[in-house]
């Protein structure tokens, strides 16, 4: 097994899925370079550290907490309070790492200098099938999407991993990483912390993590390794509506571009121009397949729009 003097935390926010938990605990136990500590928070009913004892076996020290308010985000600054490690990585309980994700992830922390984050990816993603690159094609007329993955536009919209035909081949210096594939230096979170902004009161975030790590990236280098490959098995338990995810995206394009965008005219112009194309590709795919998930998650945009436009109180969507 390979060493390092680096000492690793994984912090892993779960509700109710204690199978693929176990699955995540298992493909970090098979790690070539294991953990220092597993932080689980718990907004569920586990009740405990699953595969405790595997754990020790290898010395990693298992922490469990159990909180009320319900969130990734609450998750993520509470696991990171108290986490010991020089290296925090932040896990979803549904993901099942390649053998060596952690050794690849530490790689680029030991190659590069003045680094803030660095990145994996998912390497079970949907290949863009024509649909997908038709898609794209009228998100880049709209300033939605650009040619590289993992970059902020002017419009404040980013470009989103596995979401071009330009996947990103080698490690490259990027502006935000996806919140259950990435990790982060312990003194990141000294001056960083995950903003409730983003967190609505039911407890689905949305963007709170491209936020966070873009937020980071403004000070540290942000970097991603495509050889740190994990699975990720989206649950069904945790797949909100389409209305309130319609209305959440909405919201997270407004908060983030009003928060960290709108100081220049120009940029106004072309953010809304970005949200009116992404209300326009909406309402084609509504009328395309006129699918029940796609009327909903259309009244889920008008709600926020209205909203919006009315002045609203948005802190949380």
């Amino acid at each position: 097994m390979s060493n390092t003097t680096l000492k690793i935390s994984i912090i892993i926010p779960t509700f109710n899925r204690e199978e693929d938990l176990k699955k995540c605990i298992k493909s970090i136990l098979d790690q070539t370079i294991k953990p220092h500590e597993i932080i689980i928070v718990d907004d569920g009913d586990l009740g405990k550290f699953p595969l405790e004892d595997q754990c020790k076996k290898f010395n990693i020290h298992c922490v469990y907490l159990k909180k009320d308010k319900k969130g990734v985000v609450y998750s993520r600054n509470l696991g990171s309070k108290i986490a010991q490690g020089d290296i925090i990585f932040l896990l979803e309980d549904d993901v099942v790492l390649f053998p060596n994700y952690i050794e690849e992830m530490l790689k680029v922390y030991k190659k590069f200098k003045n680094i803030g984050g660095v990145g994996g990816v998912i390497a079970n993603s949907p290949k863009m099938g024509v649909k997908d690159f038709f898609m794209w094609l009228i998100s880049l007329l709209f300033l939605n999407r650009g040619f590289k993955e993992g970059k902020i536009l002017p419009s404040g919209f980013g470009t989103d991993y596995n979401s071009t035909p330009f996947p990103i081949k080698k490690i490259e210096e990027v502006d935000f990483l996806p919140g259950g594939v990435s990790s982060f230096k312990k003194e990141i979170f000294n001056e960083f912390q995950f903003s409730e902004k983003y967190q609505t009161e039911t407890g689905y975030a949305q963007g709170e993590d491209r936020e966070f790590s873009y937020r980071v990236s403004r000070k540290y280098k942000l970097l991603l390794n495509p050889q740190a490959k994990l699975y990720h098995f989206s649950s069904p338990k945790t797949n909100f509506n389409k209305k309130i995810r319609g209305r959440a995206y909405v919201f997270f394009y407004y908060l983030f571009f009003k928060d960290h965008l709108s100081d220049k005219w120009y940029r106004k112009i072309l953010f809304w121009y970005a949200l009116s194309g992404f209300v326009f590709i909406r309402t084609i795919a509504m009328l395309f397949f006129f699918k029940k998930r796609e009327i909903d998650r259309m009244k889920g945009i008008i709600n926020a729009l209205k909203d919006i436009i009315t002045g609203k109180k948005i802190n949380h969507v």
